[in-house]
């Protein structure tokens, strides 16, 4: 357990630091849309439609990227229909080539394959693609976890029940990608990791959204300062 806290303090630690006054106020409304009042008088079977809701870029599609690095080619299949925001958080950003020429700056393969890192915004110079084109500034969003027997993913909650948690619909298993995030829930940005090895320990406390489908033997050769030449959506 020991060896597992330090691995995580080094994810919370080394992830995108945040000052809570300069998040952006609308994730704060989109948080509260569903906690307080969004999804409470839907039916069990009604849908609903999470992007028409959020100012946030939303996708509530199966997309697929295309990642090529200086290793290999890694193709992604990613989970919109369990979280929109997630995916098109990401999708945005390989539009805009933001994830281009960035280093995978932390790999953690010892005592046993962990996880490997990638999308820090610190590492780019120049142009800083990862900021939001409306406001200037870096873009956070918050925790999106969808349970099986819910309509819409839970937002701003980590899912710490034992019963809930397993029921959680993506989890942490090798070659699924997640979202990387500091101490604060809401804080993931622009960071992702793709686990070496299923983790459940994570499950409920960050955002999967996708999986490796080809390539994985190429993610197994990743080290830190490997990096990726372009990302492209398929």
């Amino acid at each position: 357990m020991k060896e597992f806290k330090n691995k995580y303090n080094k994810i919370s630690n080394n992830s995108i630091l945040i000052n809570k006054l300069y998040q952006s106020i609308y994730i704060v409304l989109f948080v509260n849309l569903f906690f307080i009042y969004g999804c409470s008088s839907l039916k069990e079977n009604e849908d609903i439609n999470l992007c028409s809701l959020s100012k946030l870029p939303c996708i509530p599609s199966t997309e697929y990227v295309l990642l090529i690095t200086n290793k290999g080619n890694v193709k992604l299949e990613l989970y919109g229909k369990s979280a929109p925001i997630t995916v098109g958080n990401f999708i945005d950003f390989v539009e805009k080539g933001a994830y281009e020429k960035t280093i995978f700056n932390r790999v953690i393969r010892k005592p046993y394959p962990f996880i490997i890192r990638g999308g820090d915004d610190s590492l780019i110079k120049g142009q800083n693609k990862f900021l939001d084109a409306n406001t200037g500034k870096k873009r956070y969003i918050p925790l999106e976890i969808k349970l099986k027997t819910k309509i819409a993913p839970t937002y701003g909650k980590e899912i710490d029940i034992s019963n809930q948690k397993n029921n959680i619909e993506l989890k942490h298993k090798r070659a699924y990608l997640s979202m990387a995030r500091s101490k604060d829930i809401n804080s993931a940005s622009s960071q992702f990791y793709i686990l070496l090895k299923s983790l459940p320990e994570l499950d409920g406390r960050f955002a999967v959204f996708g999986k490796v489908i080809d390539g994985m033997n190429v993610v197994d050769l990743i080290q830190e300062e490997d990096y990726i030449i372009e990302a492209k959506r398929l």
